[in-house]
């Protein structure tokens, strides 16, 4: 076998069903290895290698095992950064490998000579270029193992052409199970520790949990549901969190922060006195930048995460475990559970109530159900996403563009089943993002009724994908948010420079008709009343729908935005 036969050899024994990607010149041996192995792993043509690597994050994210891209030299190296550094960002696995000039030919300055392990070196966790083809085999093991253990991320690895072409005599090709889905090799918290955690929340008065992507990524929802439960724990997420508890559970308060988060949940969690973090980076988004909490709150800080360089990183804590979260919050429920059979265990200090959380809330809803029912055009956010609620089935899937949707999404879509059914680029917001993943997401899930939120300024970075969309005939409901404009970057104008607008604004365009012109069915809102029946009917076809509605743009409607909110309060 050659290096590219041996290569493939190795993804089917990983149990590779996907790959995405884009040929190049360096790539055709892989791509000659691919097609004899067209039964077994389907290759997913995308129409730009950035693309691709939205795809894998987006299939990684739904599948719960590593994405695979691939992309050729020059050009396709440079253009694939974006999806990788995405997903590294998000503490997802993707697998990227890039073709590359001979290795006979460095230093010559060979056309698309570019060092590609430096290009990708910030964007992932690991990377290598492949120097003798028999060393594949064993590349491609800890190529799997680096990417899934501890905190997943993205993995590169460079194959030159002429090391795809080169002989191998009896490649050892096996796999390590483990590796073949994430996380692998969970690691428990220490018995001790654990156990602090467990007596500083049931001392606490106030305690309060706050999920991240972590918790999603280990599957801990069962854990978390019974802990907070047994232990009347109000639980908010970040974005990345959503689906670490469903949104519906007594005890949820939604997502927390500075993007999305309610208002009166934020307000829950400062009035918290002892707060267990599992599995976010308790970054400046989380804390309302270093202020809910502040390291000087005098709140008992804990953190659960599975990278010890997190622990204790933005905020002082009382304990942090390197661990697993579904492991360790495991622990915690097993002792509440036990204790809390036990007649003779202490009682618990807990104040919280159940409805009164759910009353602090309820003013954010009253005014979201308002406006949802306006009838103004163009049209409100609101009222797409209370149409969303009502329409689609519990087993859907969003996946969502930053901007306007990212807000709506987080703070007003309500998600009432435990684990991942949001997607959104939260590392880096990278516009164009929606569009490729809703195919890596409905790949993924082939049997979901998956959704795609995009604005008009990411339609403008990856609208040709849809060409990818109408030739699989994916069925999937594009919604775009149109609302002329770069309109979080307008509305930053707006607030902080004195309506100094520059570089917004685009012109009028009939995206409907670009749709269609992609093979991709194209549906053009002109009134409120339209969206139930137009989104309901493209959930139940059979091929691609392509919906366009105008809608308020950021200047006029605010979306949950902590420090816009702040800005016009101030004013």
């Amino acid at each position: 076998m050659n290096g590219a036969q041996v290569l493939v050899e190795m993804l089917k024994a990983y149990e590779v069903e996907v790959i995405f990607g884009v040929p190049g010149d360096t790539t055709m041996p892989l791509y000659d290895a691919l097609h004899a192995a067209r039964g077994e792993i389907r290759h997913v043509m995308a129409r730009d290698e950035r693309s691709a690597g939205f795809m894998a994050d987006a299939y990684a994210r739904l599948t719960n095992k590593p994405g695979i891209c691939e992309g050729p030299s020059g050009g396709g190296a440079t253009y694939i950064v974006p999806g990788i550094a995405e997903a590294n960002g998000s503490s997802i696995p993707v697998i990227c490998f890039t073709s590359d000039i001979p290795l006979a030919d460095e230093d010559r300055g060979t056309l698309t000579a570019i060092n590609q392990q430096e290009l990708l070196r910030a964007a992932t966790k690991w990377g290598t270029t492949v120097k003798r083809a028999d060393k594949i085999p064993e590349i491609i093991r800890r190529a799997f193992r680096e990417a899934t253990s501890g905190r997943p991320g993205a993995v590169h690895i460079v194959l030159p052409e002429d090391i795809l072409v080169e002989e191998v005599a009896e490649p050892r090709i096996y796999a390590e199970r483990a590796c073949t889905v994430y996380p692998s090799y969970r690691t428990r918290g220490p018995e001790e520790e654990t156990r602090r955690i467990y007596d500083l929340l049931i001392r606490a008065e106030r305690p309060a949990i706050v999920a991240g992507g972590g918790a999603v990524i280990s599957g801990s929802w069962d854990q978390l549901n019974e802990l907070a439960t047994l232990l009347k724990i109000p639980v908010g997420t970040s974005i990345n969190g959503k689906g670490a508890i469903a949104e519906d559970h007594p005890w949820s308060i939604g997502v927390i922060g500075g993007n999305g988060g309610k208002p009166e949940a934020n307000a829950i969690l400062g009035e918290a006195d002892t707060i267990l973090y599992v599995g976010t980076r308790v970054n400046s988004l989380i804390t309302l930048s270093s202020t809910n909490p502040g390291p000087d709150s005098g709140k008992t800080i804990m953190q659960i995460d599975a990278d010890p360089a997190q622990l204790g990183n933005n905020l002082p804590t009382e304990v942090a475990i390197c661990g697993d979260a579904r492991l360790v919050l495991a622990d915690l429920a097993a002792w509440a559970r036990a204790e809390r059979a036990d007649m003779g265990a202490a009682p618990l200090r807990s104040t919280w109530e159940r409805k009164a959380l759910l009353d602090r809330v309820a003013p954010f809803w009253d005014e979201f159900e308002s406006k949802a029912r306006s009838d103004v055009y163009p049209i409100k956010p609101q009222r797409i996403f209370a149409a969303l609620d009502r329409i689609l089935p519990q087993g859907s899937v969003i996946v969502a563009d930053p901007g306007t949707m990212t807000p709506f999404t987080a703070g007003a879509f309500e998600t009432r089943r435990p684990g991942r059914s949001i997607v959104i680029p939260r590392a880096h917001g990278g516009l164009g993002y929606a569009i490729p993943a809703v195919v890596g997401a409905k790949i993924a899930r082939p049997d979901e009724t998956i959704v795609c939120l995009c604005g008009d300024g990411s339609f403008g970075m990856s609208g040709t994908e849809l060409e990818t969309i109408g030739r699989l005939n994916l069925s999937v409901t594009i919604i775009h948010f149109n609302n002329g404009a770069f309109g979080w970057i307008k509305m930053l104008q707006h607030l902080y420079f004195d309506d100094r607008f520059f570089g917004v604004d685009f012109t009028q365009i009939d995206y409907a008709k670009i749709a269609e012109g992609f093979g991709v069915r194209g549906v053009t809102i002109t009134h409120p009343d339209q969206i139930e029946d137009a989104i309901g009917e493209a959930t139940r076809r059979n091929s691609p729908t392509f919906i366009d509605v105008q809608t308020e743009i950021e200047l006029t409607e605010v979306p949950p935005v902590h420090a816009w909110q702040k800005a016009l309060a101030g004013r």
